[in-house]
């Protein structure tokens, strides 16, 4: 992937500014709006927080306060920076405000982070000895870089991957790591933590010498010139009287500092967000910049947000229950003047294939008798490998869907690549699938050496992958010649597996035996084991065929008919993540399960488990006027038939909100164990006993962790993080928590009752 290089022309900081355009009448701009939007709107003389809930109309607060500032005269166009997250919300920002108050607001500073920091770096990447033509590196720029540098070093790029060590150096970045101080902030035993930061020190060497930068550097570097020239840093503090920044909770800590660095002197500074919905935390956001903003301005007025002009009070009774049983945030009760609505429905479904139909039905009804269009219906899930079934049964109903910001399930590369291979051991002769999978992962077989095996194939009549057999013969060299000597062995192994194995076994050893699995768990990043979901989830799909060739055959079929309507008149199908931002008449949330929804990383993690509650608090104001949760009784995972147990949200939600349209419960109680890890896990023992209630879970049994008596200081050990120290203990019984600095993952948060934990 080659570099973008960009250009830009920043404006003068000073003089040659436009003559005062008339002003508009700035009682007029509080017209509709609510005594607490009025006072976020003419509030002056220093900082402001405003804690803004979900569909409380923050944007209209922000556009309407930057026109009234205009209007009064406070401060021109060009004196003004608000900071949004996307270039989206930038422009329609300017947009609004320049239909308030007219062209001159053109001339204000909207922008996204990045691009403020770009625009500061083009007028004085001097300072920092760079070129001010400087080239920006891409994601896919910098792991190219990591990768050219962890080869020079010898180092094997399949054991350790050169996409995870760029994300561990992305990471360092955004806490304000420098080379120097990654490498001083990790033990000096950890032979891992050292060999990254000497790529990260010869990475940052590189750059500098191609006058380059990363994206991370935008920010990093931004921060670095404003502290290394105070001349710099005064042009801008003096220039922006008034700072707004929209989404606070989302920021990292490079991006705080920017903040606070441009803000000290006028202190005018308005930053508009919502702790709960802080829901990036994996992105490096840091909820507490929002949080503690009150304790580093004591002086700040603060103005909460809280009636709701988009849902029924049942939702929002609803999310307000549920986002209550946090404790970092701050503390508010949304309400509207949309009345009650209709009761929350929740459907318990015996599978997923339970839940798929039973949603497409409901869907279909909600279309016929209530009016809702296509689109203006939602699903959210928590991980894309959920979408499989769900995605299957819309085919099958003939629903319109689409995915947001995502693939179709069936469209993903890594199952497209496992389905390759399923069809090259069915059909040995099929060249497509063949050129798909000869080199992934990398065995060292480029396009060079593929041509060469095309160029002998035909020669000889031969299908391409029989070539791979005869690969010296062809040509190749001997890298390549190795990859294709391997190639060929492994799919001889696989054809043979295929005459006793079941069709979800081989998409077992089809990620096994090709290294596909290995290649992904070496990334060790959020999206490769989201892939590694996706690859489970493609083994239950095999697990509903009797032989491979039906497998592969249905899924040609499900890849032709996946083509259905994708514009305005589907359903839209997307994770609870992508969901922030956007409404829906009439959402469904799906998979409200505990190890799914909340992910079972959250399980042992009070932080972690507190972002998943905020997660579940965003899916819950998604919804106008209709709202609908499903859980499964059991669900396929891996291939296998698992329990599930019900959500904790659908338990924190009161019973009077809910419409439980479950006409059969289970008859069995699951046996729950856990896994290495100490997370709960959904068995597979059954035995017999009492039908579980309605909204009731069956008993997690407990770790016993919660009954040592746990102290400050203690020294303990966990199955997974290893040995560590105490360092704070709170509640009790299965409230029992305790923060836990391990020697080497570092500090977690831990709910006792649900951690594999032991004294030292």
């Amino acid at each position: 992937m080659g570099v973008r290089q960009r250009s830009f022309s920043d404006d003068a900081l000073w003089g040659n500014e436009p003559e005062a355009p008339e002003r508009r009448d700035p009682d007029e701009l509080l017209e509709g709006l609510t005594e607490p939007q009025r006072r976020a709107v003419v509030q002056r003389g220093g900082p402001l927080l405003v804690v803004a809930g979900a569909g409380s109309g923050k944007t209209r607060v922000l556009t309407r306060r930057i026109a009234h500032i205009l209007a009064t005269g406070d401060a021109r166009a060009f004196e003004i920076m608000a900071i949004t997250f996307t270039n989206k919300a930038a422009d329609e920002m300017r947009r609004r405000v320049v239909e308030l108050v007219g062209e001159d607001a053109k001339s204000m500073w909207v922008s996204t982070f990045h691009s403020a920091c770009l625009r500061m770096l083009r007028a004085h990447a001097d300072v920092l000895g760079y070129e001010r033509g400087f080239t920006i590196y891409d994601a896919g720029d910098a792991e190219s870089a990591v990768e050219r540098i962890m080869k020079e070093l010898n180092l094997d790029t399949k054991r350790i991957s050169p996409r995870s060590v760029s994300a561990k150096i992305s990471a360092a970045k955004n806490e304000m790591l420098s080379a120097a101080r990654f490498a001083d902030a990790g033990s000096s035993d950890d032979p891992n933590h050292r060999r990254v930061a000497e790529i990260y020190a010869l990475y940052e060497a590189r750059l500098k010498l191609a006058n380059a930068m990363d994206f991370d550097d935008l920010l990093l570097n931004a921060v670095a010139m404003l502290r290394q020239d105070p001349a710099v840093l005064d042009s801008y503090q003096r220039r922006f009287k008034y700072l707004l920044v929209d989404e606070f909770q989302d920021t990292n800590g490079v991006q705080n500092e920017l903040v606070m660095m441009l803000a000290a002197q006028h202190r005018n500074l308005c930053v508009v967000g919502d702790s709960d919905q802080s829901i990036y935390r994996f992105r490096a956001a840091d909820v507490r910049n929002i949080l503690q903003f009150e304790a580093r301005f004591p002086d700040a007025d603060v103005i909460l947000l809280e009636q709701n002009f988009r849902s029924t009070q049942t939702i929002l009774d609803a999310a307000n229950a549920v986002i209550a049983k946090n404790a970092s945030r701050h503390a508010k009760n949304l309400f509207t003047d949309h009345g009650s609505g209709e009761r929350i429905r929740l459907y318990r479904a015996g599978d997923e294939y339970d839940e798929g139909r039973w949603i497409a039905t409901e869907l279909r009804r909600a279309r016929n008798e209530a009016g809702v269009e296509w689109n203006q219906m939602a699903v959210f899930y928590r991980t894309n490998a959920q979408s499989r079934v769900l995605e299957e049964e819309m085919l099958r109903a003939g629903i319109p869907y689409r995915v947001i910001s995502g693939m179709r399930f069936y469209d993903r590369k890594e199952i497209k690549t496992a389905l390759a291979y399923a069809r090259l051991i069915v059909n040995p002769r099929d060249e497509a699938s063949a050129r798909r999978v000869i080199n992934e992962p990398k065995r060292g077989i480029g396009e060079a050496a593929q041509a060469k095996l095309g160029v002998y194939a035909a020669e000889n009549s031969l299908s391409f992958a029989e070539a791979a057999h005869y690969a010296a013969a062809a040509g190749l060299t001997a890298k390549a010649l190795a990859g294709a000597e391997k190639f060929s062995f492994m799919l001889d192994e696989l054809r043979a597996m295929a005459n006793d194995l079941s069709p979800r076994e081989m998409i077992d050893a089809i990620v096994r035996e090709t290294g596909m699995g290995d290649a992904l768990r070496a990334e060790n990043s959020d999206e490769a084991y989201s892939r590694l979901e996706n690859l489970g989830e493609l083994a239950s799909a095999a697990a509903q065929y009797d032989t491979l060739m039906d497998f592969v055959e249905r899924m040609a079929l499900v890849a032709d008919s996946d083509q259905l309507d994708g514009g305005a008149g589907a359903i839209s199908m997307m994770t609870l993540h992508v969901a922030k931002g956007l409404e829906f008449p009439l959402v469904v949330i799906t998979g409200l399960e505990e190890t799914i929804f909340p992910h079972r990383r959250a399980l042992s993690d009070e932080a972690e488990l507190e972002e998943e509650r905020r997660l579940c608090y965003v899916g819950l104001t998604r919804a106008m006027r209709h709202l609908i949760l499903t859980h499964a009784w059991s669900r396929t995972m891996w291939g296998q038939h698992a329990d599930a147990l019900p959500s904790r949200f659908l338990q924190e939600i009161p019973a009077e909100l809910v419409h439980d349209l479950s006409t059969s419960l289970p008859t069995r109680r699951a046996s729950f164990s856990r896994d290495e890890e100490g997370f709960v896990g959904r068995g597979t023992d059954f035995t017999a006993g009492k039908a579980f209630g309605a909204g009731t879970a069956p008993p997690v049994r407990s770790t016993g962790a919660e009954n040592l008596g746990l102290a400050v200081g203690d020294r303990v050990v966990h199955d997974r993080f290893g040995a560590g120290v105490v360092n704070k203990v709170d509640g009790s019984g299965a409230h029992a928590r305790a923060t836990v600095t391990f020697d080497e993952y570092g500090t977690k948060q831990l709910v006792l009752a649900m951690t594999p934990l032991r004294r030292a």
